[in-house]
């Protein structure tokens, strides 16, 4: 072998060393990243196989063996939690949470969309009044709003709730929003202006269909507020008829004694609408982040 021979022997080793070591560096930090992952699967994900299984024990079984598997599957934990009244509180809560949705997506983006399309003198401030109301604390509004029901008289209805679920929600939907549209090309709505387009009509039939990944993801974030909310329904209502999931998982506690394997199977009903929700709608959740957030 000549020298030369040898020398570019040398040199196309000494390249696949080099690229091994990459891949080396790479693999392993994949690994370590699949690693971090798979135990917070393993953390998060857990408590609710947990509950799953529970809802299929009886009491004694849950207690007896909290942590195996249910050695007979029994389903009628499901039907009894049914009949005890879980399905007009979760009814409850669907209505309530829907209609709240449903009001707070249609005001965060009319404000959004005025606020990033007609900038006025001032808008800029309105906007950081919005932001500031995610400071305020929800437990200090608590005396004022349960005053503000008692002189309206909405003071145990679900108007006592609607409210309050929007204006609380508002802030952070309104900031998604503004971030969304203040990147919509101006253009756009000089096309829609030279097409005979109002404000409103540019809105409604243009930028507020082009905005579903905004929309997904304020549905997502506001759902869970306001499907898992527990101090609001406990001030503003007061009869069993108008009570949300998180109360009426508090009556199947008795004061002595507690059936947690109806409990489990109430908490896996109630959380099924939230994963399902989710699970159509979570594609919209990065986008939406994505595109409503503000560029500096």
């Amino acid at each position: 072998m000549s020298s030369a021979q040898a020398q570019l022997r040398q040199t196309a080793e000494g390249a696949v060393r080099t690229r091994r070591k990459p891949r080396r560096g790479k693999l392993f930090s994949r690994t370590v990243i699949y690693l971090i992952f798979l135990f917070h699967l393993v953390l998060t994900g857990y408590p609710f196989v947990w509950m799953v299984l529970s809802s299929f024990k009886s009491n004694k079984e849950y207690f007896a063996n909290p942590w195996g598997l249910p050695l007979e599957w029994n389903f009628e934990n499901f039907a009894n939690a049914w009949n005890e009244g879980i399905s007009g509180y979760l009814f409850n809560s669907l209505y309530i949470t829907v209609f709240s949705v449903i009001g707070l997506l249609i005001v965060s983006t009319m404000i959004g969309f005025y606020l990033a399309v007609r900038s006025f003198k001032g808008s800029k401030l309105l906007l950081g009044s919005f932001l500031l109301g995610m400071m305020i604390p929800v437990h200090s509004t608590l005396i004022p709003l349960f005053a503000i029901a008692n002189e309206t008289g909405t003071y145990d209805t679900f108007w006592a709730l609607f409210f309050p679920y929007i204006g609380f929600n508002l802030p952070i939907a309104v900031f998604l929003a503004y971030g969304f549209f203040a990147e919509v090309p101006k253009e756009l709505e000089e096309a829609a202006l030279v097409d005979g387009c109002n404000l409103y009509q540019s809105f409604f039939k243009i930028y507020f269909p082009l905005a579903k990944p905004i929309l997904a993801t304020v549905t997502i974030l506001s759902f869970f507020n306001i499907m898992n909310d527990f101090i609001f329904p406990l001030i503003m209502v007061s009869q069993d008829s108008l009570k949300t999931l998180p109360l009426g998982l508090m009556m199947f506690k008795g004061n002595f004694s507690a059936d947690y394997s109806l409990i489990s199977a109430a908490l896996v009903m109630t959380t099924t609408p939230v994963i399902v929700m989710y699970m159509f709608l979570q594609k919209y959740v990065q986008k939406g982040v994505v595109a409503g957030s503000v560029k500096g």
